[in-house]
């Protein structure tokens, strides 16, 4: 594959991955559906430590919420 078909179809993960690869190497255990097993429970969202709803909001710190312009203007965002 050319550097130019890396570039259009994984541009966005050769990006992210300029600022170092994650922690885990990205190896995902799934600990979390072992856990649910372990729970006895058929809903992942039981035993996930940090779940979304389904607007994809956080329910533990309301994330994403509304930011100030000031905030905005600081990180030169529109």
């Amino acid at each position: 594959m050319s550097d130019e078909q890396a570039r259009q179809r994984f541009g966005f993960l050769l990006d992210a991955l300029r600022y170092g690869a994650p922690p885990h190497g990205g190896i995902a255990l799934g600990l979390d559906r072992f856990a649910m097993m372990l729970a006895g429970t058929t809903n992942i969202r039981d035993v996930i430590a940090f779940p979304k709803n389904q607007r994809a909001q956080d329910r533990m710190t309301g994330a994403p919420a509304t930011v100030d312009a000031k905030q905005l203007k600081e990180l030169g965002i529109k």
